[in-house]
């Protein structure tokens, strides 16, 4: 075929210019769950999906393997194909032949490939029903790029001198040639009756060789063989078939950027789906995906869904081998693709209709709404802070505001928004216990740690100098300077608490118990000290990374490298025995533990979320779902993580920092436990309760003084818990009675009172005879009650 050159370059030019206006967008994440398919560390190409099974390339028997392994060539090398299947999730080796068998496809029971054991390039069968292999192929020239459909194997062939396309339809044991032009057929895929491939198109007089040559797309119909070009690019590669629908990558008429297009036969209408630096697209149904660079110098793997017209994005920023992935292949609703690293990943799309998760119940509710930076939040009781730089007006070039941050806080009782700092320099670092707010800020050049008194309204300076990681438990704060420092409010004095000449950072701190992340045995590990006893105990030996760490009672969670991803462990104080809390291959960090439950980021679904482990019942589930909470995270695993302020928990109510909006917002999610729990069905006629079954306002708000506390709650166990009336008796006796001593100034028997209420509390919920909803509730609000009490 020949084009006119004049308007094959007047066409090109209109064609630029309409993608200089259409610009390129950065898709939204999808909504599903990732999965490693393949942990071999081996390279891997060419996958192919079809059902439950995948299909692809694998180097792991090459003893010297090479990156740049050209498979049109005849140089060979010892790969094989390999399979695994989802239903089974088995992995099978195909192939054992000592050459190099590549470019795998597969269609119901049989795969085919393109072999190097004869010596050139032939195309090779297996059938799992039989666990027979064939050689579909057997002249002495190579056939390559094989794609199959029903009984039919295409593939392209040199044979005649050229590449053409050629058929073999298994039922009749016939091959055929399909194309018989001189120039190039090549890249042919098969799907029913028709066949596409790219064709080369000789373009007269033109002004640069590389101009000379251009491509078409055909499609040869096999019922009325019948062969239709569709348009025409500079170059086209890889075109994928479904129905009638073809997609395709081509180039643009300048040769700059490559762009996917998609064809429907049916309506003779084309689209343009991506343009820039795309690759390798493949459809299934009314999805379309490919790899597409967005000048980060990676190869994110994006979805077009035709029906919606959406785009979304499979690998997303900021998690794990962030927008990296290769040879991506559509089944369903299922997507796999080849990491940086090696291996497989898988993504599950929530429309699959699959149990992808398991959503944790309740209520999420965006906190700030400013169009600026707010981050790092944390919370206490009914009141959230965090360091927020909406005053700030200038933006560097990487989007992120210049200048100084402020500290605000919301009052989640009053619906109250609230800014604590409001000079000019940079208030960073807060943390938030009981009415106290503390923070390090800069002014006049000079670093300086301040708290502030939310009762008083009262500023205080209580240090001078560098530090980092400020936290704060009643009148202690502790910090880090390379070591260990704590400072208590209540004797105005400083304590150096880690005094080795390693690096000690990200403190926390909970009662007489400060941990740390600690490099002093040349990793990071986490130690402990006890002030009470003055003694120092290493909390984690394994020669891995263990880092940031947070603790509650006699609990410590922190992230941790030794199986090859983060995961989240943990430590019981009391039994001495170290738990592995997450077990799923992807990363999980930043951890925050409040009473029995722990919160961490996740990456698991290709992008960062939330998760939640409830001790009490040994049950993990999923928190948010936007895939949005904001992380600094690079391309490996040694730069994801590590960072303590991107969430946190108190009772019912996780707080984090956003970026759906496009900037960090600080969000907040409350378990629907945290409510008032609904009165508990589980009752005989005998029991006791409100005849009306009147459920009461939460009034055990922890902003109502100790005595207030124990009387709201008095109040809660009589109007709601329905029970034995021994039951319900003994337990208003309990809160009676740690009332009369607190009266008295008696605080140690007030706090043993309320102690041995949980107790009770805790007992009957083992028993079944209180929901945990109720459970939860009433020892939650019995430890803020004793966390006021006790002196300070």
């Amino acid at each position: 075929m020949k084009v006119d050159k004049r308007a094959a370059i007047f066409f090109g030019i209109f064609f630029v210019i309409f993608l200089m206006t259409i610009g390129n967008a950065t898709a939204v994440p999808a909504e599903g769950t990732r999965t490693r398919v393949n942990i071999s560390d081996a390279q891997v190409r060419s996958l192919d999906f079809y059902g439950d099974r995948i299909v692809w390339a694998d180097a792991r028997n090459e003893e010297d393997q090479v990156d740049n392994l050209s498979f049109y060539s005849n140089h060979d090398e010892n790969w094989d194909i390999y399979m695994y299947d989802l239903s089974t999730s088995m992995e099978a080796q195909i192939t054992s032949n000592n050459s190099t068998q590549s470019n795998p496809a597969i269609y119901d029971d049989k795969m085919v490939w393109q072999d190097l054991r004869n010596g050139n390039w032939d195309i090779y069968m297996y059938d799992l029903s039989t666990s027979a292999e064939t050689r579909i192929t057997s002249s002495n020239s190579n056939q390559t790029l094989p794609a199959i459909y029903d009984d039919k194997i295409v593939w392209q062939d040199d044979r005649n001198g050229n590449l053409d396309v050629y058929m073999y339809d298994l039922s009749t044991s016939t091959e055929t040639q399909i194309t018989t032009n001189e120039s190039n057929q090549s890249d042919p895929a098969i799907y029913g009756d028709k066949i596409v491939w790219v064709d080369e198109v000789q373009i007269d007089d033109a002004i640069d060789p590389y101009f000379s040559i251009n491509n078409n797309i055909c499609v040869y119909d096999l019922a009325t063989s019948t062969e239709t070009p569709l348009s025409s690019g500079l170059r086209s590669w890889n075109p994928s078939i479904y129905k009638d629908v073809v997609v395709w990558e081509q180039e643009d008429y300048v040769g700059n950027n490559e762009m996917i297009v998609m064809h429907n036969l049916s309506t003779s209408t084309g689209e343009l789906i991506a343009y820039e630096r795309t690759g390798s697209p493949d459809i299934y149904e009314d999805k379309i995906v490919w790899t597409q660079d967005f000048w980060d110098f990676r190869s994110h793997v994006l979805m077009y869904n035709i029906s919606t017209s959406t785009e979304t994005e499979l690998t997303a920023e900021g998690v794990y081998d962030a927008g990296s992935g290769s040879y991506p292949a559509i089944y369903g609703d299922r997507v796999v693709w080849v990491p940086s690293h090696g291996g497989i990943y898988m993504f599950t799309l929530d429309s699959a209709g699959l149990p992808v998760d398991n959503r944790e119940n309740g209520t999420e509710t965006q906190i700030t709404t400013n169009g600026s930076f707010q981050t790092e939040p944390t919370i206490y009781d009914d009141k959230i802070i965090w360091q927020d730089a909406r005053n700030r007006e200038n933006i560097d070039q990487s989007g992120y505001p210049t200048g100084s941050y402020d500290i605000y806080m919301y009052d989640l009782s009053a619906h109250k928004e609230i800014q604590i700092t409001n000079d000019s320099s940079d208030q960073v670092s807060s943390d938030i216990y009981g009415d106290r707010i503390v923070w390090y800020e800069w002014p006049n050049g000079n670093p300086e740690v301040y708290t502030y008194n939310i009762s008083t309204s009262n500023k205080t300076k209580i240090h001078d100098g560098v530090i980092n990681n400020p936290r704060i438990y009643k009148d202690r704060i502790v910090w880090s300077i390379n070591n260990i420092y704590m400072y208590n409010l209540s004797t105005s004095t400083e304590v150096q608490i880690s005094n080795n000449t390693s690096y000690q950072d990200y403190p926390a701190i909970y009662g007489d118990n400060i941990v740390w992340t600690d490099s002093r045995d040349g990793n990071l590990d986490i130690y402990m000290y006890n002030l009470s006893t003055s003694t120092e105990t290493q909390i984690t030996t394994n020669n891995s990374i263990q880092r940031v760490p947070d603790i509650y009672e006699d609990r410590i969670v922190w992230e941790d490298y030794r199986n090859g991803n983060w995961d989240i462990y943990m430590y019981n104080l009391s039994t001495s025995t170290e738990t592995q809390i997450t077990t799923n291959e992807f990363n999980q960090g930043s951890p925050s533990i409040y009473g029995d439950r722990i919160v961490w980021v996740d990456d698991r679904s290709g992008r960062p979320d939330i998760y939640m482990y409830n001790l009490s019942i040994s049950k993990e589930t999923r928190i948010t779902t936007s895939g949005s909470v904001w992380i600094f995270a690079g391309d490996n695993d040694d730069e994801w993580g590590g960072n303590p302020g991107v969430l946190d928990i108190y009772g019912g109510r996780i707080v984090w920092h956003d970026s759906r909006n496009g900037n960090p917002d600080i969000y907040m999610f409350t378990l629907s436990s945290a409510e008032v729990p609904p009165l508990d069905d589980n009752y005989t006629d005998g029991d006791e309760g409100d005849e009306n079954g009147t459920q009461p306002s939460d009034n055990c708000s922890s902003e109502l003084m100790p005595l207030d506390g124990i009387q709201a709650l008095k109040e809660y166990v009589e109007i709601t818990y329905r029970c034995h009336v021994n039951t319900k008796t003994g337990l208003i006796d309990l809160l009676d009675t740690s009332k009369c001593y607190y009266e008295k100034g008696e605080n140690k028997e007030a706090v043993f009172m309320l102690n041995s209420f949980i107790h009770l509390v805790e007992k009957m919920k083992l028993c079944e005879q209180v929901s945990a909803d109720e459970a939860d509730y009433m020892v939650r609000k019995a430890k803020e009650i004793i966390e006021q009490i006790e002196p300070n």
